[in-house]
This record gives C-alpha cells, sequence and structure tokens, in this order.
C-alpha cells in the first residue's frame, strides 16, 4: 500500500503553498496535491490580503523503493547486463545502478536509456498515468544533468531578455522541468511556465519587459528590447507634450 505525507501551511495562495512543499521535499509540483482548509480575508471589510490554510499531500513510499530495486536488479539480469540495482544512500525514492555496464548501456546517449528504464520502474509498480515518483540514476549523470539545466536556463533566460520574446525549450521530464522552474524562480526579469501534455510537455521562458526596463544591471538589450524602450520614450515625450499644451490653453 502507498503511503502518503502531509504538510498544512499558512500562505497567500495554493500555488504558494504548492511550491514551498515541493521545495521541503524535493518532488515536482505535479506530483502533490492540495486542500484549502481555511480561509481568511485580512485588512478592512475584507479587501486585505487573505490568509489561507493549504493542507499538501505528496508520496511517501518506502516499501516501494525496494520493489523498484528488487525489479530492476532482474530487468538488468534479463538483459545481461553486468551491473546491478541499489536505493541510493541521500535519496530514498532514488535507484541507483553500479557495475561495468552502467556507464554505456545503462545511461545511453543523453541518457535515453535511463530515462526509459526509469519510466518502466514505474510503469510495473504503480498507475501508468502518473508521473513517475521512483528515479533512477546512474554514474552521476543526474548531477551533470541538473548542472547542464542550470546553465540551459540562464543562457536561454539571457536570449529571452536580449531579443524580448518567449523561448520554448525542448520537451523534458517533470525533474527536468522543476530544475529549470526553481534556478530562475528569483530572476525578475523573466517568468517561467509549463506548456503542452506528457511526454511533450515544455517549458517557456518569457522575459519582464517592466522588470528589463527598470533594471540597471539588465543585459544588452537586442532590436525587440530596444523598439519596446523607444516606443515607452516616444509615448512619454507625447503624453508630456500634450499636458503641456493643455495647461496653456487652459490659461
Amino acid at each position: 500500500m502507498i503511503q502518503e505525507r502531509t504538510l498544512t501551511l499558512e500562505v497567500s495562495s495554493v500555488e504558494e503553498a504548492l511550491n514551498k512543499a515541493s521545495e521541503q521535499w524535493r518532488v515536482p509540483v505535479e506530483d502533490l496535491s492540495s486542500e484549502i482548509i481555511n480561509e481568511e480575508k485580512g485588512g478592512f471589510l475584507g479587501l486585505g490580503a487573505k490568509k489561507l490554510t493549504v493542507k499538501i499531500t505528496g508520496p511517501d513510499e518506502p516499501d516501494l523503493i525496494s520493489k523498484g530495486v528488487a525489479f530492476l536488479d532482474d530487468v538488468l539480469k534479463l538483459m545481461d547486463f553486468d551491473a546491478h540495482a541499489k536505493q541510493n544512500e541521500n535519496d530514498r525514492n532514488m535507484i541507483e545502478v553500479e557495475g561495468p555496464d552502467s556507464s554505456d548501456y545503462v545511461v545511453g546517449r543523453y541518457g535515453d536509456a535511463l530515462k526509459a528504464m526509469e519510466y518502466l520502474v514505474n510503469l510495473a509498480l504503480r498507475d501508468p498515468k502518473k508521473e513517475p515518483r521512483l528515479k533512477v540514476d546512474s554514474c552521476g549523470y543526474r548531477e551533470r544533468r541538473t548542472k547542464s539545466l542550470e546553465r540551459l536556463a540562464e543562457a536561454t533566460a539571457r536570449q529571452a531578455m536580449k531579443f524580448g520574446r518567449p523561448i520554448r525549450l525542448e520537451p523534458m521530464e517533470s525533474w527536468e522541468r522543476w530544475v529549470i522552474h526553481t534556478t530562475l524562480k528569483d530572476n525578475p526579469n523573466v517568468s517561467t511556465e509549463s506548456v503542452g501534455e506528457s511526454p511533450s510537455r515544455k517549458v517557456v521562458i518569457m522575459p519582464n519587459f517592466e522588470a528589463n526596463a527598470e533594471s540597471e544591471s539588465a543585459f544588452t538589450p537586442g532590436p525587440a528590447m530596444m523598439r519596446v524602450r523607444a516606443m515607452k520614450e516616444r509615448n512619454n515625450a507625447r503624453n508630456n507634450k500634450n499636458s503641456s499644451g493643455s495647461r496653456r490653453f487652459r490659461r
């Protein structure tokens, strides 16, 4: 039986509660469910900021991991790979594959074989319509992939700011999208959003024009950003002229 864990938070929105639980438990937001327990409206006549008490439910599957290790071990033996599976010491939801064949055959090109193996484990042990909750790693691939995604997120954010348009990344797994969102969540110059349906779901990185225009440390503006700034300057000049002309007319 799959067990679950819960977390109760006082926040201003359900999204805030989901993001906090995601960071604390280090699981994708898609794997969490929420329930509003209480809602309070603050300020005079309820016009101020509201306060929500939200209950977040997430996976807690200590028994599932042992089943996943045993299943993957059998798969590796049937494929005649010189490798074995074990539970990761630092992550109880992670299965680690070790052995001479773990690098060439288990990881594969761009991690495709590893992703397929992870999907197979979750398909065999749980509802295939749900996002995978067991993770499979080998030879430190996930750590390398995480660092690569962080660099990709920063570089794409600079491009979005420079050219003044949204940029869509390649389709990614839920944990890969989570890395992109987390890397850029504190960047005031861009925002991120996941679009599409799995397995083609991808992240869109969008420029924040207002933040870019006001930031003194913004990157070198591209043609689109220059056009936006020029348009704002013309509008401001036109408004100032109209305002000045109105005052003279009233006199």
